[in-house]
Formats: structure tokens, sequence, C-alpha cells
């Protein structure tokens, strides 16, 4: 009996889940391609956590993960948590454990955002961050063994 309680709990919990999801991103637009105010960045950025979905070159090629270093590797099993209160937290995406953590600031007219967290130290410049919930980082990072600007984006984590 609590077999059933426990999966028919759980099944409406997911049911729920993906109605209010859907609801919450059904009723968005795409910011037009303007960069947004800071206050709009912020509430964009501590709404969700974020997770790297792919790693591309500027051009939009998808870069292979056997391509890119351990340091950027590592951030596909991590989510992003940009809080309210400046601070970013790197989570573990299978444990929840904060493994890392730092600050975080919009910078250059919120063009950039600085992110100050051991092993993702830089500013980085915002190639996009949109009401549709996709954020575009710049970064220099070893591709090959060799430097190269990659774009790292990150999808929400709901």
């Amino acid at each position: 009996m609590k077999t059933k309680f426990s999966a028919m709990t759980t099944a409406l919990t997911l049911l729920l889940a993906v109605f209010f999801a859907g609801f919450l991103t059904g009723c968005e637009d795409d910011n037009g391609g303007t960069t947004p105010a800071a206050t709009t960045q912020t509430e964009m950025l501590v709404g969700n956590s974020w997770r790297v979905s792919r790693v591309a070159t500027p051009d939009g090629q998808t870069l292979d993960r056997n391509r890119l270093n351990v340091a950027t590797q590592v951030l596909y099993d991590l989510d992003m948590q940009f809080r309210t209160d400046k601070t970013v937290r790197a989570v573990d995406k299978g444990t929840k454990q904060v493994i890392n953590g730092g600050t975080w600031e919009l910078v250059d007219d919120n063009k950039a955002i600085d992110v100050n967290v051991t092993g993702f130290k830089g500013k980085f410049p915002i190639i996009e961050l949109t009401r549709s919930r996709k954020l575009i980082l710049r970064q220099q990072a070893p591709v090959d063994g060799k430097q190269a600007d990659i774009n790292l984006e990150f999808d929400p984590v709901l």
C-alpha cells in the first residue's frame, strides 16, 4: 500500500512540475535581442539554476567534450546558482552538494558578468540572456590544448 501511495505521489508531483514549467515558459517572449536592464537580467539569472547544455565555437559549432580541458568538462556536472545576495554556488547535479562558491556581479553596462569562483573566475561577456531562459557566456579555454574563444551555453534546471 505504501508503494502505491509513494508512486502516485511521485507521479502527481511530476505532472504538476511539468505543468508549472510549461506555464512559466509558455507565457514568456524573447527580449528581441536587446540587452535587458540590470534588474531584469538579475531576475533572469537568479530565477533558475543553470546547467551547461553545450559548449560551442563562437560561430555555433558544438565542441565534443573530449576536446575540452578538465575544468571545462566539469561544468557539465554542475548546476550554477546565482543568488540575489550576489553569491554564486556550484552544486553537483547528482548529489546536490555545494562543490564551490563565490560572488558575481553584472558589469560593463550589464553586458558581462564578473564571476569570482575558484576554477571559474573572470569577466565573461553575456552573448545571450533571454526571457526564453537561455544563458550564453563567452570565455577563453583550451580546445585541443590551445586557447580559444568558446561559448558556454546554459539551460535552466527545472
